[in-house]
């Protein structure tokens, strides 16, 4: 990418900030009668990457098609902010991380990586799901994080037609008893060219709705929510693996209907691949955390294990003396 050029707007109302490659200019736009717009316009169009962080004032982001090198665009922190409005004909990374807002990525015929981390806004999977088909249709890598999901992902018609790696990170401490981890099925069901899914339960999850303390029958049979296959998924990671019923029925739903499943990693740790190699510590779990990984084991043992084909290399990873 050769060196990287980077600017951090401040919040300096009415002060462009200048630099060899671009200017960043707010006002003139405006968007209604008291908005404020930047606007990037290229003096040299050759920057490869744009950094906007922290700018508390600005409404609507425009990036104009003059930047024909822009390949990777990164927004973070900025409050304010209603609207990214990108006709950079190159672009090919979008990390975005605040509330859902408006975006539109032009043709977005080369945007391949798309970041998206919601750490205050509920239903940041609904606007994912919903959403970025439509923002980003050739998307083939795309990361998802939330902080505060309460709505259960929905079954669309748009799909990820390109996708074939998916990870979505759940940073929620604590789930709400209603939140149903086998609707996250609309994602695999969306994406017929996925390989890879990644689940992340970053925090320690305590559920009440534990199917190893479940006494009505056999729950762990999944919701008829989709009937559909996944031909192309190879390889399942599930790391903070928990006993909720609706994780068994998704983790049942894979196996079922994936053919093609290589290797399922279930793990009741934090994170494995996660650790801190170079102290040699894993990351942290506390005593209920623990109980919980227990039920988890248990659960893996009651129904899933017989359920997975010889052909697929089943992972189950339990803490260690170092997760404690």
């Amino acid at each position: 990418m050769g060196v990287l050029q980077e600017m951090e707007a401040m919040s300096t109302k009415g002060q462009p900030q200048d630099s060899v490659t671009n200017q960043l200019v707010w006002p003139p736009c405006q968007q209604g009668d008291d908005s404020d717009c930047a606007e990037i316009r290229g003096s040299q169009v050759q920057l490869p990457e744009f950094y906007l962080s922290n700018c508390e004032d600005i409404i609507w982001l425009k990036i104009p098609c003059l930047l024909k090198q822009l390949d990777i665009l990164h927004v973070f922190g900025c409050l304010k902010l209603q609207m990214i409005e990108s006709n950079a004909p190159k672009l090919s990374t979008f990390s975005y991380a605040g509330d859902a807002i408006c975006i539109s990525l032009g043709d977005a015929l080369h945007v391949r990586r798309v970041d998206f981390r919601h750490d205050h806004s509920p239903g940041a999977l609904y606007y994912a799901r919903t959403k970025l088909p439509l923002i980003a249709p050739k998307v083939q890598t795309l990361v998802l994080s939330t902080r505060s999901e309460t709505v259960n992902t929905p079954i669309a018609s748009c799909k990820f037609l390109q996708l074939k790696y998916l990870e979505i990170v759940l940073c929620a401490p604590i789930f709400p008893s209603g939140y149903n981890f086998y609707s996250l099925v609309s994602f695999l069901d969306a994406s017929p060219a996925l390989e890879t899914f990644v689940l992340r339960i970053a925090l320690p999850t305590i559920r009440p709705d534990s199917i190893i303390e479940d006494s009505g029958g056999d729950s762990s049979r999944p919701q008829c929510l989709s009937e559909q296959c996944h031909d192309r998924l190879k390889n399942v990671m599930i790391t903070g693996f928990c006993s909720a019923k609706s994780m068994i029925q998704l983790t049942i739903h894979i196996i079922e209907k994936t053919k093609s499943l290589m290797c399922l990693t279930l793990d009741t740790t934090r994170g494995h691949d996660r650790r801190f190699a170079k102290i040699d510590k894993c990351l942290r779990l506390s005593k209920d955390a623990l109980v919980e990984a227990e039920k988890a084991r248990v659960a893996i043992q009651r129904y899933v294990e017989g359920r997975v084909p010889s052909t697929v290399n089943l992972r189950v990873i339990e803490p260690c003396s170092k997760c404690i």
